[in-house]
């Protein structure tokens, strides 16, 4: 059986969603941030703008708010993200985002996606995939809060390590979590931003999630990072359609003082 041409083709799949704060930590004066929204392969470099009926913000207080993007172009979205609860940490958030659904196979427990007819092997399963993304980023006016555990929806990376206080060469934790819940044995991704520019490339870096949901590591350098898991799973209703849930939290990573 031939499969048609995929919406997820293998350079769509390389593209990660991302958020994007043009200040990460700012003063208790400032009012609020300009959040870029996109996907970018690589580098956090917008080129397909991410709509989401779903972004919101949730502040120290704990209340959410609803955002609407202020501006829409072909290669991202900008939210202006009020900071109006005082000082504290905020977590902006795409929300729970459902893409269009692909075609792919199950082949040996995994899902594969066939470009071409000699893609499909003997004994594939034919499968539909629904793509579902979430993307978040912490940010903090003034003085950070002491907590940052914001009631989430759906498949999270959640800061353990707290989102204001990175630091190059020092252990950062995350844990993946779905529904509050930690889930244990999934992959993140750490992608390095600023590597088209870097001499000494650093690599992306694969972490399994121990029994806690939670895995650590050393950023090597100052910068920006992105984080990424993928949960896949078949639809407890129909097997024949499983379920591509796809997590970022974008971090800030400070120079030791």
């Amino acid at each position: 059986m031939w499969l048609t041409p995929l919406l997820l083709s293998a350079g769509t799949q390389a593209h990660s969603p991302y958020l994007k704060p043009n200040s990460f930590n700012t003063e208790e004066q400032r009012k609020h941030v300009t959040v870029e929204a996109s996907f970018a392969e690589g580098d956090l470099r917008p080129d397909v703008a991410m709509r989401s009926d779903a972004f919101h913000l949730i502040g120290p207080d704990g209340k959410k708010l609803p955002l609407t993007p202020a501006a829409v172009l072909k290669d991202a979205s900008y939210l202006e993200v009020p900071l109006a609860a005082g000082n504290g940490t905020y977590l902006v958030s795409s929300g729970v985002r459902k893409g269009r659904l692909a075609k792919g196979v199950l082949r040996g427990g995994k899902v594969h996606f066939a470009e071409r007819k000699d893609d499909v092997q003997a004994g594939d399963q034919p499968i539909e995939v629904q793509s579902i993304t979430r993307a978040d980023v912490y940010v903090t006016r003034g003085k950070p809060s002491a907590s940052v555990d914001f009631e989430a929806e759906g498949v999270e990376i959640y800061p353990v390590t707290k989102p204001y206080d990175l630091y190059a060469g020092e252990t950062v934790t995350v844990r993946v979590r779905e529904n509050r819940k930690p889930l244990a044995g999934e992959t993140v991704t750490v992608i390095t931003d600023g590597q088209n520019y870097a001499r000494q490339k650093q690599a992306e870096q694969d972490f399994s999630t121990n029994a806690a949901g939670e895995v650590s590591f050393k950023p090597k350098t100052a910068g920006l990072y992105l984080l990424q898991v993928r949960v896949r799973r078949a639809s407890p209703d129909n097997p024949a359609l499983w379920l591509s849930n796809t997590a970022t939290l974008t971090i800030e990573v400070q120079p030791q003082p």
